[in-house]
């Protein structure tokens, strides 16, 4: 058994297997031993082939998914559900289409004044480049602007953990890489411990501590590669390459296993 583990551990998760029962009542294994912690204010990225179990795992960690067997701890205590202290973003924006850009963003606020909430929600939309669409509709928006939306969402209540599978998927190459810039620079400013599902092995280089690299499925965490990356981060860089070339080499090895 690999135990990936570090000391003063904010996340825990620690022998987390995954089970999907078929309609012939045969297991599916998803996920096989997984064993990691995360310190906290860390940003963890975790990149592997479709269908390795990636988003399942995520979904475990932040408590939208607790058929499995293992624990998972956060700040000490074992995670046996959603809470609101954790955010959630999606592939897709799942927002109200019912709500405005502003009401959305809005909704999972409480105990604040109108004033206060609507100078908070006002701070996260603009923050996600979505002004003057305060009081458009999600059908009115585009694919990226909802999602930069959904993310204004999450980010708005301060969450002390930020779970993100794929969030910037359906964003244009360009609006991607100033919502990274965003990403990063909301994340040194809150210090708020993120952990993100990505594909795209340039976004987990450039925002990450550390990338979980999982093997085909059954999903096993295959390697923990540290980004010992100082400043800003150059992706054209000896540095950034470098550590880019030892992901891709993880899966090219992986496939031709």
């Amino acid at each position: 058994m690999q135990n990936y583990q570090r000391e003063q551990d904010y996340i825990s998760v620690q022998g987390l297997h995954k089970y999907f029962i078929q309609r012939d009542s045969e297991k599916l294994q998803i996920l096989e031993d997984i064993n990691f912690s995360v310190k906290k204010g860390e940003v963890i990225c975790i990149v592997g082939s479709s269908g390795c179990g990636k988003s399942t795992l995520l979904r475990a960690i932040c408590g939208l998914d607790t058929e499995h067997s293992g624990t998972v701890t956060i700040d000490g205590e074992e995670v046996t559900g959603p809470d609101r202290h954790r955010g959630m973003v999606f592939q897709e924006h799942r927002l109200f289409p019912w709500l405005t850009v502003a009401q959305n963003v809005g909704y999972v606020l409480q105990g604040l004044s109108k004033e206060e909430k609507r100078e908070k929600i006002q701070k996260y939309i603009d923050l996600v480049g979505l002004h003057g669409f305060e009081k458009s509709y999600p059908r009115e928006l585009s694919g990226g602007m909802a999602q930069r939306a959904g993310i204004a969402r999450a980010l708005v209540n301060k969450p002390s953990v930020l779970f993100l599978d794929e969030p910037f998927g359906a964003l244009d190459a360009f609006t991607k890489i100033s919502m990274q810039k965003e990403l990063k620079r909301i994340q040194k400013k809150s210090d708020t411990t993120m952990l993100l599902v990505t594909h795209d092995i340039d976004e987990a280089v450039y925002l990450a501590d550390r990338i979980i690299v999982m093997s085909e499925r059954p999903g096993k965490i295959k390697r923990i590669v540290p980004v010992e990356l100082t400043g800003h981060r150059d992706r054209n860089s000896y540095e950034f390459v470098e550590i880019r070339k030892i992901i891709y080499n993880e899966f090219f090895d992986e496939s031709n296993a």
